[in-house]
């Protein structure tokens, strides 16, 4: 240990030794060796015995679903084979590994029966190889089964027994098994003479797992390639799985490709004899409309009536004027004017009134030379009174004609209108009908097409995948010798390795003075105290070990400690700690050893509830409390020589008393203090722990040092937190920590330097097994 090293405080955080850290590690090699041994060792027993496992891989390329064979029905839905895109893609990978298809694998290659050579260690299954091969006929609660293992044993050529079993089984007979029924057949050219274990599975058991085995995987950039793998210990199972998983799927590619064709077939057929049904209604009341309204050409019937109402409308037109003329001629024959001639009446009566007017015109111009009873005059009234009847008889019979005629033709023009305001109506239901048979018609004849080009589909058997490679094996890819064998001396090494981490981590107790520096960075150790496995550890005269040494340095440090204070008295030394057991006894008798020698010093026990003094000075149990209690003036008659040293004298603590406070602050014990400073250079003060009792505070204003033990591997971390609040709450200036009980590992240099000036090698070596702790 260097000399009064931090002794004074330092604010800065001690760095970490990094070599000192590793150095424990490294003080460790057996455990880590011994661990990589074991770890080695049990690596190589397992690749001893492991099954390995073979990779095995197939390829598929995946049609599109846009192909020759399919164009003709693009047109319809969910006809067409194949995939058409990255969704339907990543579906085909879960389609190709579904219950369904994995159970037709199971069951025609028989998954559910294998058999097993019988071994000490490990267990081969027998594929091929088998001499042996099975079925299961019917299991008696299927709902329960999930697996059962027997052992046969060959009994003759023809039949066979079970392990811990009596009953005798024939080769090619169904045989009674206690979840089922099953055969066991023997393969021609094989026969059973060893033992043989058969495994029996349900097939539910089995898709399982083939589910978790088949890996499905995508090439990128790869189209529509898909790959299929298994691992599994015996090459030629895994590839009969995986062929047998591919021909599988095409054939299921297939089945839904002719159930979607025979699906819309029968779709088709459905349709056309409904569309047939419909159709031939729809001409039935085509028919019965024409019937019913007598149209045989609608839009022909439509202009003849149109030209019938055209010609009955000009027709009543002339006969209205026809009918006009007649009347007014006909009212102006009732006076004996002219008639007006030439005006389109019938020819009849145009000639008459010709005659008329003639007879009229001669009549006048005979009156202006003759009289009115002129022969010739009344010869001709009477002719023009004829003329004049048989005018207005024809006036009139022409009248009554055109009249009829005009009646006629306005019921000829009412009933042309009629059948006019029909047609639109007659022509609307007549197209709807009409439509609605072209519309069925169209259907009818696109189904029969779709029929037609369905049946070329039935034809025609695309497969949905094509094989690109057939299974194969790759190789072995469990177990991984190289990588076993380095895992298990990484993991040999990294068990010590987290053990003695862990155990560092989850370490609450203080080992070294770096510790006490971490928690507390201003505090001061002024020595770091060996350990020594002696009950009572005391420092002997030219003692050169390290135990001395380091009480040696200790004193030389305290010694600088005290002259810093410029003391003109005699030091006060307080030994304390937190707990009970941490070495103050020994620290105060071994430093006041040290100290006398060439100094008077006096060690003092003023633990006085649990005094520790008579464990290194035999003496009566006479000092302190039986001085403070009695009206002596003088301590001398209870001091006692050490009789280990001439400079060293004890003040044992005396009876135990009921009231250590009390004691311990009466004037009486100052002033002991005070003469005790006369009489001696050092006065060392073993005090009580401060954690448990409040004793000691009591001395603190008595002492000039307060030496504050603490003991590797024994006192705890919170206890130097407390320590440093103890400082603090007391305002102690002048206080000092002592490492006791260190171990030389737990030292600045560890055991390579030894401790100090004196080597570790001078002491006697450990046990070699002690090296491992």
């Amino acid at each position: 240990m260097e000399l009064l090293e931090n002794s004074a405080p330092e604010k800065k955080v001690q760095p970490i030794n990094l070599k000192k850290e590793i150095g424990k590690y490294i003080r460790k090699w057996p455990w880590f060796l011994l661990s990589m041994a074991i770890f080695y060792t049990a690596a190589k027993i397992y690749l001893r015995y492991a099954e390995p496992q073979y990779f095995s891989k197939t390829s598929l390329k995946l049609q599109e679903s846009k192909s020759k064979n399919s164009a003709a029905l693009s047109d319809l839905k969910n006809l067409g084979v194949g995939v058409s895109g990255d969704n339907e893609l990543q579906g085909e990978t879960q389609i190709i590994v579904s219950k369904p298809i994995l159970t037709s694998v199971a069951k025609n290659l028989n998954l559910d029966v294998s058999f097993y050579s019988v071994g000490n260690i490990k267990e081969v299954e027998l594929y091929k190889d088998s001499p042996l091969s099975g079925k299961i006929i019917k299991i008696s609660n299927p709902e329960r089964f999930s697996g059962a293992s027997y052992i046969l044993n060959p009994n003759g050529n023809n039949s066979f027994t079970l392990e811990n079993s009596k009953t005798v089984y024939s080769f090619g007979k169904p045989s009674e098994f206690p979840f089922g029924t099953v055969q066991i057949d023997a393969k021609p050219g094989f026969a059973l003479k060893v033992p043989v274990k058969v495994v029996f599975r349900s097939i539910s058991r089995v898709v399982a797992g083939l589910e978790n085995g088949v890996k499905v995987n995508l090439p990128p950039d790869k189209g529509l390639l898909m790959e299929l793998s298994l691992v599994g210990p015996v090459p030629k199972k895994s590839e009969d799985i995986l062929d047998e998983l591919t021909k599988q799927y095409i054939i299921d590619g297939k089945n839904d490709k002719n159930q979607e064709a025979q699906n819309t077939q029968d779709f088709i057929n459905d349709r056309l004899a409904i569309i047939t049904d419909d159709l031939s209604g729809i001409e039935g009341e085509k028919e019965r409309f024409k019937r019913t309204n007598q149209i045989t050409n609608l839009e022909a019937q439509a202009n003849i009536a149109v030209n019938n109402a055209e010609e009955n409308t000009k027709a009543i037109l002339a006969q209205s004027m026809q009918l006009d003329l007649v009347n007014s001629v006909l009212a102006a024959s009732a006076g004996n004017q002219l008639l007006p001639s030439g005006m389109g009446l019938p020819s009849g009566a145009d000639t008459s009134i010709a005659q008329y007017n003639d007879l009229m015109l001669t009549r006048n111009r005979v009156l202006k030379q003759a009289t009115a009873e002129n022969p010739a005059v009344i010869e001709m009234n009477k002719q023009i009174a004829s003329l004049k009847n048989l005018i207005r008889q024809n006036l009139i019979e022409s009248r009554e004609n055109l009249q009829l005629q005009l009646g006629q033709a306005k019921a000829q023009l009412n009933q042309a209108k009629g059948s006019i305001s029909k047609y639109p109506t007659q022509e609307k239901m007549f197209r709807s009908i009409d439509r609605q048979q072209n519309l069925k018609e169209q259907l009818y004849l696109y189904l029969l097409q779709k029929r037609e080009e369905n049946a070329i589909t039935l034809a025609v058997t695309a497969p949905k995948a094509k094989i690109i490679n057939p299974a194969y094996t790759t190789g072995v890819v469990e177990p991984n010798n190289r990588q076993i064998i380095y895992g298990s001396l990484v993991l040999g090494f990294l068990l010590p390795l987290l053990v003695f981490v862990g155990g560092q981590v989850l370490d609450t107790k203080v080992h070294s003075k770096q510790q006490i520096l971490t928690l507390i960075p201003e505090a001061s150790v002024i020595a770091e105290i060996p350990f020594n496995d002696e009950e009572n550890a005391m420092v002997h005269p030219n003692d050169f070990s390290v135990f001395a040494e380091s009480f040696r340095i200790l004193s030389s440090n305290l010694k600088y400690v005290i002259r810093a204070k410029e003391l003109h008295h005699s030091g006060v030394i307080l030994v304390t700690s937190s707990v009970k057991g941490e070495g103050k006894t020994t620290i105060s008798m071994n430093l006041a050893l040290t100290l006398a020698g060439k100094s008077k010093v006096l060690v003092m026990g003023a633990d006085i509830r649990n005094p520790q003094l008579q464990r290194f000075v035999p003496g009566e149990n006479r000092g302190l409390t039986d001085y403070l209690i009695s009206e002596d003036t003088d301590a001398s008659s209870y001091i006692v020589p050490s009789k280990i040293n001439d400079n060293l004298d004890v003040l044992f603590s005396g009876q135990i008393a009921p009231n250590p406070n009390d004691l311990l602050d009466m004037d009486k014990f100052d002033l002991l203090i005070e003469d005790l400073k006369t009489r001696y250079d050092y006065i060392v003060l073993d005090s009580a722990p401060v954690m448990l009792v409040s004793d000691t505070l009591h001395l603190i204003e008595n002492s000039d040092v307060v030496l504050y033990a603490v003991k590797s591997d024994f006192t705890d971390k919170e206890m130097i937190t407390f320590a440093a609040g103890f400082q603090k709450e007391n305002r102690i200036k002048n206080m000092a920590f002592i490492l006791n009980s260190v171990k030389p590992e737990n030292t600045r240099y560890g055991k390579k330097y030894g401790y100090g000036y004196y080597s570790y090698t001078h002491d006697e070596k450990p046990k070699w097994w002690k090296k491992f702790v």
